[in-house]
């Protein structure tokens, strides 16, 4: 069959789905997932069972996820909280292709919406506003439009495709990791999160989530004088950390990070101390995230960030005597990219150009789920997928022009990537 046929019939096809994804998009952000994904995991099994395709749906095993090297620590376990796949399998002698979003989103602060509440779904003015619309429900009714026109004209291909509904990736990823280790690969996998189809974003930063416990001593305020106040010491460290980050971004040099100027994020995001507001505090305890580049090991980084802050520190009486405890906790990236020259990348620029007659700009993006199939799958990866705004914030929006954009490329490049199975389109086309 005449890939050029087959796709006049799918991109056809893919157009004429504009209503039905603003629809999919309002069902799926009007089920909260923040809390738990059940409930939208069992719309979007409903969704394919009425197109005659069953999903494999199972819940990770914590037992199992725990043992990996890249488990990300949760005091949790993942009952009512299922993954599920969606398989298209191939006739033979093409590439295999993975589609991956996730289904759980952050919570929602107490602030008004100009635009509805969190949960309504509105569509004003070619968007749908809502808590995930962007990040990342109007990736998901993405990939599933597609498959959908797929199979509406019973276009056959050569490699197999799939699609991962994945949860708990805003907490590090283990949705992701179990369905790896599931068997669930393909010999390339696109996330379609909401990078806006300008661009193709091909890496992600490694990060460790830290903590600083600074040691101070408690006393009534009218001691101030005479004693130590152990806020004061712990913005020594605040000021080393700072100038940890200014020296780290001064020697970042990545061709995929040069549009970022921050490049390395590292900050301390949460300080804690006392618990009276006259009594100087025995404790002050500060978090943040510290990244690094692709090609840079996350774990040496740490040693590397523990060193300076213990030298800062001794450069302070009390601090040399009561040195901070530098902890590790929750989330942990390992950095990742695919490599420039990888058939995924050339391959995906030309389906790109087909379409749009551009190319895409290719960069390097923060931590994401995209370095797991990349290290322990050996399926090169990308996050590519509709635009939108006020992503994890109030009054978030999915784009819909940017979805069916996204819905077309993606469209282009399954056919050119797992290959059109000649003569096996049952529809006349």
């Amino acid at each position: 069959m005449n890939t050029e046929t087959v796709w006049l019939a799918l991109e056809n096809s893919i157009n004429a789905r504009r209503d039905q994804v603003i629809q999919l998009i309002q069902d799926l952000v009007r089920i909260p997932s923040f809390e738990g994904e059940g409930e939208v995991q069992a719309l979007i099994s409903k969704w394919w069972r009425e197109r005659g395709i069953e999903p494999d749906i199972w819940e990770p095993d914590i037992q199992v996820l725990s043992t990996h090297p890249a488990f990300v620590d949760v005091d949790y376990d993942y009952h009512g909280r299922p993954n599920q796949v969606v398989m298209f399998k191939g006739q033979g002698g093409g590439r295999s292709l993975a589609l991956n979003g996730h289904t759980d989103v952050v919570p929602v602060d107490p602030a008004p919406w100009t635009y509805g509440d969190p949960w309504s779904g509105k569509y004003i003015d070619g968007r749908v506003y809502g808590r995930g619309s962007v990040d990342m429900k109007g990736g998901l009714a993405c990939g599933m439009i597609v498959m959908d026109a797929l199979l509406e004209n019973d276009i056959k291909l050569m490699g197999d495709l799939h699609m991962q509904f994945v949860v708990d990736e805003e907490n590090g990823g283990n949705g992701t990791l179990d369905a790896i280790l599931k068997g669930y690969r393909g010999d390339a996998t696109i996330f379609l999160e909401p990078t806006s189809p300008n661009y193709l974003v091909v890496s992600s930063r490694g990060a460790q989530f830290f903590r600083i416990n600074v040691p101070g001593k408690e006393a009534p305020i009218e001691h101030t004088r005479t004693t130590v106040n152990v806020i004061e010491k712990a913005f020594i460290l605040f000021q080393a950390i700072q100038s940890y980050a200014s020296w780290r971004a001064a020697g970042a040099d990545h061709p995929l990070y040069d549009w970022d100027p921050t490049k390395i994020p590292v900050a301390v995001c949460k300080i804690q101390a006392g618990s009276w507001p006259s009594t100087l505090p025995a404790l002050c305890i500060m978090e943040g995230s510290l990244e690094c580049l692709p090609g840079e090991d996350i774990e040496l980084i740490k040693e590397q960030f523990k060193a300076y802050l213990l030298e800062a520190a001794g450069q302070d009486n009390w601090l040399k005597e009561h040195p901070p405890q530098i902890e590790w906790f929750g989330l942990r990236f390992e950095s990742a990219a695919t490599a420039s020259d990888a058939d995924l990348i050339i391959e995906f620029t030309r389906s790109y150009r087909h379409v749009t007659g551009n190319q895409p700009v290719i960069l390097g993006g923060g931590g994401s789920d995209l370095r797991l199939p990349i290290l322990y799958a050996d399926s090169p990866s990308a996050l590519f997928g509709p635009a939108g705004g006020a992503i994890h914030s109030t009054d978030e929006y999915v784009d819909i022009d940017t979805v069916m954009e996204a819905a077309r490329i993606l469209g282009r490049f399954i056919l050119d990537w797992c290959g059109v199975a000649d003569g096996l389109t049952r529809r006349k086309l």
